[in-house]
């Protein structure tokens, strides 16, 4: 597993959100031998609640939401970046759709999914068989929310430097 401290994304999280990051690799050099366990949901949780934090991030960087949402309590990401909310649903906490328009199809629709499978799913108890986490996909977590935050860096700074260009 790669984890690079140097990286782009670590610079665009507050300190806090980095901590978190940093908190679930240092967990996944400890447990690395450690296949006992049944499973590895703790070595998800810090870095997916960072991954939200950046996500809300993005959102306010983008003008999708304001400072008042941003540092508020009752805005949702698995509302907002839902592909599959209903049409009679889609207001204006349903941003999507912005998303789409503002990167791209295939990077929003890679945002919700990390976000669903390495967040919600792992995050969320179901009673008819939640999924314990392996090491493997717990550290196949940790990777793809890192390659999701780089790749959204590196798109964010593109059109910026498109924008800025055009001006």
């Amino acid at each position: 597993m790669q984890f690079d401290l140097e990286s782009p994304f670590l610079k665009y999280l507050d300190p806090s959100q980095e901590n978190l990051i940093k908190t679930s690799y240092y967990l996944s050099q400890q447990f690395v031998d450690k296949k006992h366990i049944e499973d590895f949901s703790f070595i998800v949780f810090p870095m997916a609640k960072a991954y939200e934090g950046f996500l809300k991030k993005v959102l306010l960087d983008l003008n999708l939401i304001s400072h008042k949402v941003y540092y508020g309590r009752r805005f949702r990401i698995g509302r907002a970046l839902n592909p599959d909310v209903s049409l009679k649903q889609r207001d204006k906490w349903w941003l999507y759709d912005d998303l789409t328009r503002m990167l791209n199809e295939e990077l929003a629709q890679e945002i919700w999914q990390t976000w669903l499978q390495c967040r919600n799913h792992v995050f969320h108890f179901f009673p008819d068989g939640g999924k314990a986490l392996s090491f493997d996909e717990a550290t196949g977590c940790l990777n793809k929310m890192q390659d999701v935050m780089e790749a959204t860096i590196k798109l964010m700074k593109k059109r910026y430097e498109e924008k800025t260009n055009e001006n």
